[in-house]
Protein backbone atom coordinates (compact mmCIF):
# COMPACT_ATOMS: atom_id res chain seq x y z
CA UNK A 1 0.00 0.00 0.00
CA UNK A 2 2.93 2.35 0.78
CA UNK A 3 4.39 1.67 -2.66
CA UNK A 4 1.07 2.43 -4.32
CA UNK A 5 0.74 5.67 -2.37
CA UNK A 6 4.19 6.89 -3.38
CA UNK A 7 3.76 5.93 -7.01
CA UNK A 8 0.64 8.09 -6.91
CA UNK A 9 2.78 10.91 -5.53
CA UNK A 10 5.06 10.61 -8.58
CA UNK A 11 2.05 10.65 -10.87
CA UNK A 12 0.70 13.78 -9.20
CA UNK A 13 4.09 15.51 -9.52
CA UNK A 14 4.86 14.67 -13.12
CA UNK A 15 1.38 14.25 -14.62
CA UNK A 16 2.15 10.55 -15.39
CA UNK A 17 -0.41 7.77 -15.03
CA UNK A 18 1.19 4.49 -13.89
CA UNK A 19 -0.99 2.27 -16.05
CA UNK A 20 -1.72 4.13 -19.26
CA UNK A 21 -0.80 3.82 -22.90
CA UNK A 22 -0.42 7.58 -22.90
CA UNK A 23 1.89 8.13 -19.90
CA UNK A 24 1.74 11.90 -20.03
CA UNK A 25 -2.02 12.09 -19.87
CA UNK A 26 -2.07 14.34 -22.94
CA UNK A 27 -4.36 14.06 -25.97
CA UNK A 28 -3.34 13.40 -29.56
CA UNK A 29 -5.34 15.65 -31.87
CA UNK A 30 -6.19 14.50 -35.38
CA UNK A 31 -8.60 16.11 -37.81
CA UNK A 32 -10.18 12.78 -38.61
CA UNK A 33 -11.19 12.37 -34.94
CA UNK A 34 -13.53 15.38 -35.08
CA UNK A 35 -17.05 14.51 -36.33
CA UNK A 36 -19.06 16.82 -38.55
CA UNK A 37 -21.86 18.47 -36.56
CA UNK A 38 -24.39 21.22 -36.68
CA UNK A 39 -22.08 23.70 -34.95
CA UNK A 40 -23.36 26.93 -36.44
CA UNK A 41 -26.98 26.02 -35.85
CA UNK A 42 -26.24 24.80 -32.33
CA UNK A 43 -24.37 27.98 -31.46
CA UNK A 44 -27.24 30.16 -32.70
CA UNK A 45 -29.85 28.16 -30.81
CA UNK A 46 -27.64 28.12 -27.72
CA UNK A 47 -27.32 31.90 -27.71
CA UNK A 48 -31.06 32.32 -28.08
CA UNK A 49 -31.80 29.68 -25.45
CA UNK A 50 -29.42 31.16 -22.89
CA UNK A 51 -30.89 34.64 -23.31
CA UNK A 52 -34.45 33.40 -22.92
CA UNK A 53 -33.61 31.05 -20.05
CA UNK A 54 -31.87 33.86 -18.18
CA UNK A 55 -34.89 36.15 -18.50
CA UNK A 56 -37.36 33.46 -17.49
CA UNK A 57 -35.22 32.18 -14.62
CA UNK A 58 -35.13 35.64 -13.11
CA UNK A 59 -38.94 35.53 -13.01
CA UNK A 60 -38.98 32.00 -11.61
CA UNK A 61 -40.69 30.58 -14.68
CA UNK A 62 -38.11 28.38 -16.37
CA UNK A 63 -39.87 25.17 -15.36
CA UNK A 64 -42.87 26.09 -17.54
CA UNK A 65 -40.63 26.83 -20.54
CA UNK A 66 -38.81 23.52 -20.14
CA UNK A 67 -42.11 21.66 -20.13
CA UNK A 68 -43.34 23.59 -23.14
CA UNK A 69 -40.25 22.93 -25.23
CA UNK A 70 -39.77 19.26 -24.36
CA UNK A 71 -41.64 17.88 -27.35
CA UNK A 72 -40.02 20.34 -29.75
CA UNK A 73 -36.51 19.39 -28.65
CA UNK A 74 -37.18 15.68 -28.99
CA UNK A 75 -38.80 16.06 -32.39
CA UNK A 76 -36.11 18.35 -33.77
CA UNK A 77 -33.43 15.88 -32.63
CA UNK A 78 -35.27 13.06 -34.37
CA UNK A 79 -35.56 15.12 -37.56
CA UNK A 80 -31.87 15.84 -37.42
CA UNK A 81 -31.08 12.14 -36.99
CA UNK A 82 -33.30 11.17 -39.92
CA UNK A 83 -31.92 13.91 -42.16
CA UNK A 84 -28.35 12.86 -41.45
CA UNK A 85 -29.21 9.15 -41.75
CA UNK A 86 -27.49 8.43 -38.43
CA UNK A 87 -27.54 4.90 -37.01
CA UNK A 88 -30.08 4.15 -34.32
CA UNK A 89 -28.96 4.01 -30.70
CA UNK A 90 -28.04 0.59 -29.32
CA UNK A 91 -30.27 1.30 -26.32
CA UNK A 92 -33.37 3.42 -26.46
CA UNK A 93 -33.48 6.41 -24.11
CA UNK A 94 -35.88 6.29 -21.22
CA UNK A 95 -39.35 7.22 -22.47
CA UNK A 96 -40.67 10.45 -20.99
CA UNK A 97 -44.22 10.48 -19.67
CA UNK A 98 -46.71 12.34 -21.85
CA UNK A 99 -47.41 15.91 -20.59
CA UNK A 100 -51.12 15.02 -20.45
CA UNK A 101 -50.52 11.74 -18.61
CA UNK A 102 -51.85 8.32 -19.67
CA UNK A 103 -55.31 7.28 -20.78
CA UNK A 104 -57.53 9.33 -23.07
CA UNK A 105 -56.10 12.74 -23.93
CA UNK A 106 -57.91 15.76 -25.34
CA UNK A 107 -55.97 17.99 -27.74
CA UNK A 108 -57.29 21.41 -28.73
CA UNK A 109 -55.43 22.48 -31.86
CA UNK A 110 -54.92 26.22 -32.26
CA UNK A 111 -52.97 28.82 -34.21
CA UNK A 112 -52.20 32.48 -33.78
CA UNK A 113 -54.51 32.98 -36.76
CA UNK A 114 -57.41 32.58 -34.28
CA UNK A 115 -56.29 35.69 -32.40
CA UNK A 116 -55.10 36.03 -28.80
CA UNK A 117 -58.60 36.59 -27.41
CA UNK A 118 -59.85 33.27 -28.78
CA UNK A 119 -56.84 31.35 -27.44
CA UNK A 120 -57.18 33.01 -24.04
CA UNK A 121 -60.84 31.98 -23.97
CA UNK A 122 -59.87 28.35 -24.64
CA UNK A 123 -57.27 28.42 -21.86
CA UNK A 124 -59.79 29.82 -19.36
CA UNK A 125 -62.57 27.45 -20.39
CA UNK A 126 -60.55 24.27 -19.94
CA UNK A 127 -58.56 25.34 -16.90
CA UNK A 128 -58.71 22.59 -14.30
CA UNK A 129 -59.88 19.88 -16.69
CA UNK A 130 -57.47 16.91 -16.57
CA UNK A 131 -56.01 15.51 -19.74
CA UNK A 132 -56.68 18.63 -21.86
CA UNK A 133 -53.87 20.42 -23.70
CA UNK A 134 -53.61 23.27 -26.20
CA UNK A 135 -51.37 22.45 -29.17
CA UNK A 136 -49.52 24.70 -31.65
CA UNK A 137 -47.94 23.37 -34.87
CA UNK A 138 -44.93 25.70 -34.87
CA UNK A 139 -43.87 29.30 -34.46
CA UNK A 140 -44.71 32.21 -36.79
CA UNK A 141 -42.20 33.00 -39.55
CA UNK A 142 -39.54 35.44 -38.49
CA UNK A 143 -40.04 34.81 -34.77
CA UNK A 144 -37.32 33.25 -32.65
CA UNK A 145 -38.14 30.18 -30.61
CA UNK A 146 -37.51 31.90 -27.29
CA UNK A 147 -39.73 34.85 -28.30
CA UNK A 148 -42.51 32.50 -29.40
CA UNK A 149 -42.42 30.61 -26.11
CA UNK A 150 -42.43 33.87 -24.18
CA UNK A 151 -45.49 35.01 -26.16
CA UNK A 152 -47.28 31.75 -25.33
CA UNK A 153 -46.34 32.11 -21.71
CA UNK A 154 -47.88 35.55 -21.54
CA UNK A 155 -51.20 33.93 -22.48
CA UNK A 156 -51.04 31.61 -19.49
CA UNK A 157 -50.05 34.49 -17.25
CA UNK A 158 -52.97 36.59 -18.46
CA UNK A 159 -55.45 33.74 -17.98
CA UNK A 160 -53.79 32.12 -14.93
CA UNK A 161 -54.66 28.85 -16.64
CA UNK A 162 -52.99 25.54 -15.81
CA UNK A 163 -53.79 24.02 -19.21
CA UNK A 164 -50.56 22.67 -20.76
CA UNK A 165 -49.49 24.49 -23.94
CA UNK A 166 -47.55 22.24 -26.34
CA UNK A 167 -45.53 22.61 -29.52
CA UNK A 168 -46.31 19.32 -31.22
CA UNK A 169 -46.25 19.28 -35.05
CA UNK A 170 -46.39 15.48 -35.00
CA UNK A 171 -49.81 15.61 -33.37
CA UNK A 172 -51.04 17.79 -36.26
CA UNK A 173 -49.65 15.24 -38.72
CA UNK A 174 -50.91 12.24 -36.80
CA UNK A 175 -54.52 13.41 -36.89
CA UNK A 176 -54.44 15.22 -40.24
CA UNK A 177 -55.17 18.67 -38.82
CA UNK A 178 -54.98 21.27 -41.62
CA UNK A 179 -57.40 23.85 -40.22
CA UNK A 180 -58.10 25.25 -36.74
CA UNK A 181 -59.62 25.18 -34.27
CA UNK A 182 -59.92 21.42 -33.95
CA UNK A 183 -60.52 19.01 -31.08
CA UNK A 184 -59.13 15.50 -30.95
CA UNK A 185 -59.59 12.86 -28.28
CA UNK A 186 -56.88 10.24 -28.64
CA UNK A 187 -56.11 7.03 -26.81
CA UNK A 188 -52.95 6.41 -24.78
CA UNK A 189 -51.32 4.83 -27.84
CA UNK A 190 -52.01 8.11 -29.73
CA UNK A 191 -54.60 6.52 -31.99
CA UNK A 192 -57.66 8.59 -32.86
CA UNK A 193 -60.84 8.14 -30.84
CA UNK A 194 -62.75 11.12 -32.28
CA UNK A 195 -62.12 14.52 -33.84
CA UNK A 196 -63.94 17.56 -35.07
CA UNK A 197 -62.63 20.52 -37.08
CA UNK A 198 -63.88 24.10 -37.01
CA UNK A 199 -64.97 24.34 -33.38
CA UNK A 200 -63.13 24.17 -30.05
CA UNK A 201 -65.87 22.40 -28.09
CA UNK A 202 -64.56 19.42 -26.14
CA UNK A 203 -68.09 18.78 -24.89
CA UNK A 204 -69.34 18.19 -28.44
CA UNK A 205 -66.75 15.44 -29.06
CA UNK A 206 -67.35 13.82 -25.66
CA UNK A 207 -71.10 13.70 -26.22
CA UNK A 208 -70.59 12.22 -29.70
CA UNK A 209 -68.51 9.44 -28.21
CA UNK A 210 -71.16 8.73 -25.57
CA UNK A 211 -73.66 8.41 -28.41
CA UNK A 212 -71.46 5.84 -30.09
CA UNK A 213 -70.07 8.10 -32.78
CA UNK A 214 -66.29 8.03 -33.25
CA UNK A 215 -63.52 8.80 -35.70
CA UNK A 216 -63.78 11.86 -37.93
CA UNK A 217 -66.88 13.82 -36.96
CA UNK A 218 -66.45 16.26 -39.84
CA UNK A 219 -66.11 20.02 -40.06
CA UNK A 220 -68.37 22.51 -38.28
CA UNK A 221 -68.28 26.27 -37.97
CA UNK A 222 -65.77 28.36 -39.90
CA UNK A 223 -62.23 26.98 -39.55
CA UNK A 224 -59.17 29.05 -40.31
CA UNK A 225 -55.83 28.34 -41.93
CA UNK A 226 -52.88 27.60 -39.71
CA UNK A 227 -50.53 30.58 -39.55
CA UNK A 228 -47.44 28.76 -38.33
CA UNK A 229 -45.37 26.53 -40.62
CA UNK A 230 -44.82 22.93 -39.56
CA UNK A 231 -41.90 22.99 -37.14
CA UNK A 232 -40.64 19.66 -38.47
CA UNK A 233 -40.53 20.99 -42.03
CA UNK A 234 -38.68 24.09 -40.86
CA UNK A 235 -36.08 21.95 -39.10
CA UNK A 236 -35.60 19.70 -42.12
CA UNK A 237 -35.28 22.70 -44.45
CA UNK A 238 -32.60 24.22 -42.26
CA UNK A 239 -30.69 20.95 -42.21
CA UNK A 240 -30.96 20.50 -45.97
CA UNK A 241 -29.56 24.01 -46.42
CA UNK A 242 -26.44 23.28 -44.39
CA UNK A 243 -23.12 22.66 -46.07
CA UNK A 244 -21.60 20.05 -43.79
CA UNK A 245 -18.23 20.06 -45.53
CA UNK A 246 -17.90 23.80 -44.94
CA UNK A 247 -19.08 23.46 -41.33
CA UNK A 248 -16.56 20.71 -40.66
CA UNK A 249 -13.77 22.81 -42.10
CA UNK A 250 -14.81 25.76 -39.96
CA UNK A 251 -14.75 23.54 -36.89
CA UNK A 252 -11.26 22.35 -37.77
CA UNK A 253 -10.12 25.92 -38.41
CA UNK A 254 -11.40 27.03 -35.00
CA UNK A 255 -9.86 24.12 -33.13
CA UNK A 256 -6.49 25.73 -32.52
CA UNK A 257 -8.10 28.93 -31.24
CA UNK A 258 -9.42 26.89 -28.30
CA UNK A 259 -6.39 24.62 -27.83
CA UNK A 260 -3.57 27.09 -27.33
CA UNK A 261 -1.03 24.93 -25.50
CA UNK A 262 1.55 26.66 -23.30
CA UNK A 263 3.78 29.03 -25.27
CA UNK A 264 7.36 29.47 -24.03
CA UNK A 265 10.22 31.76 -25.07
CA UNK A 266 13.08 30.43 -27.20
CA UNK A 267 16.33 29.50 -25.48
CA UNK A 268 19.25 31.78 -26.39
CA UNK A 269 21.96 29.87 -24.51
CA UNK A 270 22.49 26.26 -23.52
CA UNK A 271 21.42 25.61 -19.94
CA UNK A 272 20.94 22.65 -17.62
CA UNK A 273 18.65 22.62 -14.63
CA UNK A 274 18.13 19.87 -12.05
CA UNK A 275 14.70 19.44 -10.51
CA UNK A 276 14.21 17.63 -7.21
CA UNK A 277 10.81 15.85 -7.37
CA UNK A 278 10.70 15.14 -3.64
CA UNK A 279 7.44 15.72 -1.83
CA UNK A 280 6.96 16.40 1.85
CA UNK A 281 4.38 14.47 3.89
CA UNK A 282 3.64 16.75 6.86
CA UNK A 283 2.26 13.99 9.08
CA UNK A 284 1.92 10.22 9.17
CA UNK A 285 -0.73 8.74 6.89
CA UNK A 286 -2.83 6.07 8.57
CA UNK A 287 -5.05 3.35 7.18
CA UNK A 288 -8.56 2.51 8.42
CA UNK A 289 -7.09 0.45 11.29
CA UNK A 290 -4.85 3.29 12.40
CA UNK A 291 -1.62 1.71 11.13
CA UNK A 292 1.02 3.96 9.59
CA UNK A 293 1.21 3.44 5.83
CA UNK A 294 3.49 6.40 5.13
CA UNK A 295 5.59 8.22 7.66
CA UNK A 296 5.90 11.97 7.77
CA UNK A 297 8.96 13.29 6.00
CA UNK A 298 10.45 13.85 2.56
CA UNK A 299 9.92 11.23 -0.12
CA UNK A 300 11.43 11.13 -3.61
CA UNK A 301 9.14 9.25 -6.04
CA UNK A 302 12.11 8.45 -8.31
CA UNK A 303 13.39 6.15 -5.58
CA UNK A 304 10.31 4.02 -6.06
CA UNK A 305 9.66 4.10 -9.79
CA UNK A 306 12.10 4.86 -12.59
CA UNK A 307 11.28 7.61 -15.05
CA UNK A 308 11.70 5.86 -18.41
CA UNK A 309 10.70 8.89 -20.48
CA UNK A 310 12.51 11.48 -22.52
CA UNK A 311 10.36 14.56 -22.99
CA UNK A 312 11.25 16.75 -25.93
CA UNK A 313 9.48 20.11 -25.84
CA UNK A 314 9.63 22.20 -29.00
CA UNK A 315 8.08 25.13 -30.80
CA UNK A 316 7.00 23.47 -34.07
CA UNK A 317 7.01 26.79 -35.92
CA UNK A 318 10.83 26.67 -35.73
CA UNK A 319 12.25 24.08 -38.18
CA UNK A 320 15.54 23.79 -36.25
CA UNK A 321 13.60 22.71 -33.14
CA UNK A 322 11.72 20.08 -35.16
CA UNK A 323 15.12 18.86 -36.37
CA UNK A 324 16.24 18.57 -32.73
CA UNK A 325 13.19 16.46 -31.97
CA UNK A 326 14.06 14.17 -34.88
CA UNK A 327 17.59 13.75 -33.56
CA UNK A 328 16.49 13.14 -29.98
CA UNK A 329 14.12 10.42 -31.14
CA UNK A 330 16.87 8.79 -33.17
CA UNK A 331 19.37 8.95 -30.27
CA UNK A 332 17.19 7.57 -27.48
CA UNK A 333 18.46 4.53 -25.66
CA UNK A 334 16.82 1.14 -25.24
CA UNK A 335 13.89 1.08 -22.85
CA UNK A 336 13.45 4.84 -23.11
CA UNK A 337 10.24 6.29 -24.53
CA UNK A 338 10.52 9.61 -26.33
CA UNK A 339 7.53 11.92 -26.23
CA UNK A 340 7.52 15.09 -28.32
CA UNK A 341 5.35 17.96 -27.13
CA UNK A 342 4.51 21.22 -28.89
CA UNK A 343 4.20 24.45 -26.94
CA UNK A 344 1.82 25.92 -29.48
CA UNK A 345 0.11 25.49 -32.83
CA UNK A 346 -0.70 28.98 -34.17
CA UNK A 347 -4.28 29.07 -35.51
CA UNK A 348 -3.15 30.48 -38.85
CA UNK A 349 -0.82 27.48 -39.29
CA UNK A 350 -3.23 24.97 -37.75
CA UNK A 351 -3.56 21.40 -38.94
CA UNK A 352 -1.05 21.61 -41.80
CA UNK A 353 1.70 22.51 -39.31
CA UNK A 354 0.56 19.87 -36.84
CA UNK A 355 0.49 17.09 -39.44
CA UNK A 356 3.73 18.23 -41.05
CA UNK A 357 5.48 18.09 -37.66
CA UNK A 358 4.14 14.60 -36.93
CA UNK A 359 5.41 13.40 -40.28
CA UNK A 360 8.81 14.96 -39.67
CA UNK A 361 9.31 13.33 -36.26
CA UNK A 362 7.55 10.11 -37.36
CA UNK A 363 5.65 10.01 -34.08
CA UNK A 364 2.55 11.39 -32.38
CA UNK A 365 2.75 15.06 -31.42
CA UNK A 366 1.29 16.16 -28.09
CA UNK A 367 0.29 19.60 -26.90
CA UNK A 368 2.15 20.76 -23.78
CA UNK A 369 -0.19 21.40 -20.83
CA UNK A 370 0.72 24.31 -18.61
CA UNK A 371 0.70 22.25 -15.42
CA UNK A 372 3.16 19.77 -16.90
CA UNK A 373 5.53 22.62 -17.83
CA UNK A 374 5.35 23.92 -14.29
CA UNK A 375 5.92 20.52 -12.66
CA UNK A 376 9.06 19.87 -14.68
CA UNK A 377 10.11 23.53 -14.59
CA UNK A 378 10.22 23.68 -18.39
CA UNK A 379 10.85 27.35 -19.10
CA UNK A 380 12.14 27.63 -22.68
CA UNK A 381 12.20 25.78 -25.98
CA UNK A 382 13.63 23.50 -27.01
CA UNK A 383 13.98 21.53 -23.78
CA UNK A 384 14.79 17.89 -23.19
CA UNK A 385 13.77 16.31 -19.88
CA UNK A 386 15.22 13.06 -18.57
CA UNK A 387 15.90 11.55 -15.14
CA UNK A 388 19.32 10.97 -13.61
CA UNK A 389 19.34 9.22 -10.30
CA UNK A 390 16.93 11.00 -8.02
CA UNK A 391 16.45 14.22 -10.00
CA UNK A 392 14.94 15.33 -13.28
CA UNK A 393 17.36 17.02 -15.64
CA UNK A 394 16.05 19.77 -17.92
CA UNK A 395 18.37 20.74 -20.77
CA UNK A 396 17.76 23.83 -22.89
CA UNK A 397 19.47 24.25 -26.26
CA UNK A 398 20.27 27.42 -28.18
CA UNK A 399 19.80 27.47 -31.93
CA UNK A 400 23.53 27.83 -32.64
CA UNK A 401 24.44 24.68 -30.72
CA UNK A 402 21.71 22.64 -32.39
CA UNK A 403 22.74 23.70 -35.88
CA UNK A 404 26.44 23.18 -35.08
CA UNK A 405 25.62 19.63 -34.01
CA UNK A 406 23.80 19.08 -37.31
CA UNK A 407 26.88 20.24 -39.22
CA UNK A 408 29.14 17.88 -37.27
CA UNK A 409 26.79 14.98 -37.89
CA UNK A 410 26.84 15.68 -41.63
CA UNK A 411 30.64 15.89 -41.69
CA UNK A 412 30.99 12.61 -39.83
Amino acid sequence: MVRQLLVSALAALSGIAAASDNPLGANIYKPADLPASLLEQARDLSRQGRAGARALTERGELEWVQGLSRNTVVQAAQARREALDLPARDTAPAERPHPLDEGFRTLVFVSWSLGEAAIEDILRRYDGQPGVGVVFRGIPDGLRMVDAMTRMHRLTQATESQVPVLLDPLAFRRHGIQLVPAVVIERSDESLAAKVVGIDSVTYVEEAMREGRAGDLGTLGTPRDILEPDLMEVAKARIEGLDFAVMKQRALDRFWHAHTGHALPTATVNATRRVDPSVVIPQDILDAQGKVVAQAGRINPLQLRPFDQKLVVIDPTQPWQVALAQRERADHGRGLTVTVMATQIPPDAGWPLFERTQQAIDAPLYLLPGDLARRFQIQKTPSVVTAEGEVFVVREFARESVQAKEVRDVQE
